[in-house]
Order: C-alpha cells, then sequence, then structure tokens
C-alpha cells in the first residue's frame, strides 16, 4: 500500500470499520506506507506476496489465511486481488465476496490491446463464477466496465470514495516561503508522478503561462522520477517550480493553493480524490474534461473544464474568478463518515442475503 489515492481512502475506512467487524487487510506486492499505521489502529495486516494473480500456491495460502480466521466478507481493490482474492475466498467458503474497480480505462493495465482484452476476460468469468458485488466509484468506470464485460449488471454498484479532509492542517508560513512576491498565485498539482496524470501537460501548459504572467508559482506535491521533471524546465521558469517528493499528509498543501489545476488525461481516472479534496477547501479547480470531474461538478460546481478556444493563462483567470461554492452537498455525498455508513450497510445486506 504505497501512497495513492486508493491507498489513502482505505487507510481512512478500514479503522472506522473496526467498531462493527474485525478487520484484516491482506497486501501482496509489498508492506506500504500504511502497514504498521493500520495496526496501530486496530486493523490486523498481513503481508502475503502473490507471483502474479493466477499464483496457486499464494491463492492456496490465502485461502488458508481466509478459513483460519473464518472470513465472512472479503472486499478486494486491484485487478490483481480481484482474481486472486476472489478465488482465494470462494476455496475458502467465504460467504460474501466483493471485487471493487477504482479506474476507469487503467483498470486493465497491460500494455497491448490484446493482453487487456484477456484480463477483462479473465476477471469477467472470475465474476461471473464467484464474486456477489462489483463496486464502482465513479459512474464513467462502471460505463466503461460493462462495455468491456458481459453479464455483470445485476452484480454492479456505485459506492463514491469518502474523504476525512481536516480544514484547520494548514500549512503554516508555506507561502512566504515559496513565493518570489505576495502578487503570485500558487497553481497546484496532486498526485503520483506517473502514467497518465499529466505532469506533462501541467509543466507545458506552466511554461505557456510564465512566458506572458511570471506572477504564477506551481507547486508539484507527488513522489515519483521527479529529477527527470525537473530538468524539464527551462532556467526562465526554475524559481517558478517547487517539487515537494513523496508526501505522507498532502491534505496540508490545498490551504497554501489558489487553484487545483487538475491534468490527468480522460478516461484515466476513477472517482479522482485530489478534487474532491480541493472541493472539500473549496479551491478553484481548473481541469482536463472527463466524466468523473463532471459528476464531481453535480456536487460542487467550482470546476472548470479547459477551453481550447482560450489560452491556458486566460483558463487559469477565468477558474480563479470562479465565484465560492457551497461545499455542503459535496461533503454530504463524499465525507467519510457517509462512506462508511454506505459500506457497513452493504456488509451487513449481503451477509444476511
Amino acid at each position: 500500500m504505497n501512497i495513492g489515492g486508493v491507498q489513502r481512502r482505505l487507510r481512512s475506512l478500514l479503522p472506522l470499520l473496526t467498531k462493527d467487524f474485525e478487520v484484516h487487510v491482506v497486501t501482496y506486492k509489498d508492506k506500504g506506507i500504511f502497514f504498521s499505521e493500520l495496526e496501530e489502529l486496530g486493523v490486523k495486516t498481513h503481508f502475503l506476496p502473490l507471483k502474479g494473480k493466477w499464483d496457486p500456491v499464494g491463492i492456496y495460502k490465502l485461502s488458508s489465511l481466509f478459513k483460519k480466521y473464518g472470513t465472512d466478507i472479503v472486499h478486494t481493490h486491484s485487478l490483481g486481488g480481484n482474481i486472486s482474492g476472489i478465488l482465494a475466498a470462494s476455496l475458502a467458503g467465504v460467504k460474501v465476496k466483493i471485487a471493487n474497480v477504482h479506474l476507469a480505462k487503467l483498470h486493465w493495465y497491460a500494455s497491448s490491446w490484446i493482453h487487456k482484452k484477456k484480463q477483462a476476460l479473465e476477471e469477467n468469468i472470475i465474476h461471473l463464477l464467484f464474486t456477489d458485488k462489483i463496486l464502482f466509484v465513479s459512474k464513467e468506470a462502471l460505463d466503461f466496465y460493462l462495455k468491456n464485460s458481459f453479464g455483470l449488471k445485476n452484480k454492479i454498484l456505485i459506492l463514491h470514495n469518502g474523504l476525512e479532509v481536516d480544514l484547520n492542517n494548514v500549512n503554516r508560513g508555506l507561502r512566504e516561503k515559496i513565493v518570489t512576491n505576495n502578487q503570485q498565485k500558487i497553481i497546484g498539482f496532486v498526485g503520483r508522478i506517473a502514467k497518465g496524470k499529466g505532469l506533462d501537460f501541467f509543466i507545458d501548459s506552466a511554461l505557456k503561462i510564465l512566458e506572458q504572467d511570471k506572477n504564477f508559482l506551481f507547486l508539484i506535491v507527488g513522489g515519483g522520477n521527479i529529477e527527470y521533471w525537473q530538468s524539464k524546465i527551462p532556467s526562465f521558469a526554475k524559481e517558478n517550480f517547487v517539487f515537494t517528493g513523496e508526501v505522507k499528509d498532502v491534505n496540508k498543501y490545498y490551504s497554501v493553493f489558489d487553484l487545483l489545476f487538475f491534468t490527468s488525461e480522460p478516461g484515466i481516472e476513477g472517482m479522482p480524490g485530489v478534487v474532491l479534496e480541493a472541493g472539500f477547501w473549496g479551491l478553484p479547480i481548473l481541469a482536463r474534461y472527463s466524466k468523473c470531474i463532471e459528476e464531481i461538478k453535480e456536487y460542487y460546481p467550482r470546476i472548470r473544464f479547459i477551453d481550447s478556444n482560450c489560452s491556458i493563462l486566460e483558463n487559469i483567470q477565468k477558474a480563479l474568478s470562479l465565484p465560492a461554492a457551497n461545499t455542503e452537498k459535496l461533503e454530504q455525498e463524499f465525507s467519510l463518515e457517509a462512506m462508511y455508513k454506505r459500506t457497513k450497510e452493504l456488509y451487513l445486506s449481503l451477509l444476511c442475503a
């Protein structure tokens, strides 16, 4: 469980569920940054390495683990987990088997088209035979999945992510440390520096803006190959970029942003927590168009999609001028408490079915 949207959501949700269930988390690639922290919060943790989705020895060990603890519910959160975890749960006689899909186009992550189709078919068969419910974090993720699968309509459900945002978590003094003058607006990027996140688009756009107006600072919060991206920035703009590297508590950076510039490629995200978090802070958001952001905009209207008929500077200025929006509707739908209640109700209803 490295630092990403799914991991951060589970880090918040699982300790809440310990009030009603004995909660275990099993990781199979590495322990991840939240492994020990979850233990301290009452979640029992297990690291069981798997050699791929179809590892027979690993699946047997996982099944034995489920039997050992008398597991009633298995809830998986990745393509690999949705195959090996659901198979192991079935072998162990687990009553309720739930799979989660957190992404749209990248859920089947193979590089070639034919391999993606193979992944989709394999998972489809597992769900047809064994899975009780398939959860999606957005309508876009659900629609994309159904378009590329068959026979699963009676098993699907949208369950929106829930966030815990501490609006008192202010990074005091940071703005003064990084801006070169009081007129500078801080434009934020939050996320792992990885395929599909659009950091190249963010930097290219930033350079176009700086050619016209130097009163902007671009703050990039997230881990990855920072040195590579720093090398892409010409000397005239180097003072206008700040890279934080990997950050465990990204929430404290929203307090210094004037705007979130969300540049993930369309169709890549499931339900981007970064946009939700920025909304909880009441920030204006400029984004490349995607259906999942459109879904968020129903709850939080302070979002502008990039208009190709305007310069990127004009887009930024218009987004900064968006009127303040009430966050109540957003908070009611996407709060951690709402997600906890929906998850608990789902678990209990499936156990009683």
